[in-house]
């Protein structure tokens, strides 16, 4: 499977854990975002930001599995879940997971297409990926 798992900028060490555990397991990611360098302040680097934003976006859009780590705050992983939701009505693909503390925060977290779940296990049990 292909997966796209989408966080705040700073949680990138637990992204990276999460890619080797799907990569020794035989899956694929998308799009490594956390490779990406710093941007902000984003008028400052227009074309990293364009760049990245479409290297990202085009990620959910191939993505199989879509999994965002929820979080209090953010900005970019939300315009990810809304191009997952919307690639699943199109595509009707990728299936779509928040999972975390904050699996409550966003009226999108209820959308039909999105599972809300405790934390990534539950999430592979359910994908039958052991």
């Amino acid at each position: 499977m292909k997966f796209y798992i989408a966080a705040r900028f700073d949680k990138k060490v637990e992204v990276n854990k999460l890619y080797e555990l799907l990569k020794n397991k035989g899956h694929e990611i998308t799009c490594d975002w956390t490779l990406h360098k710093t941007i902000k302040p984003y008028d400052e680097n227009q074309d990293l930001a364009k760049n990245y934003s479409i290297e990202d976006i085009l990620g959910v859009k191939d993505s199989d599995v879509f999994i965002l780590l929820g979080d209090k705050a953010g900005t970019g992983m939300y315009v990810e879940l809304g191009a997952a939701i919307f690639s699943n009505i199109i595509l009707n693909r990728p299936k779509i997971y928040i999972i975390g503390e904050y699996i409550a925060r966003s009226m999108f977290f209820y959308h039909p297409f999105v599972n809300r779940r405790k934390n990534v296990e539950e999430v592979l049990n359910e994908l039958e990926i052991n």
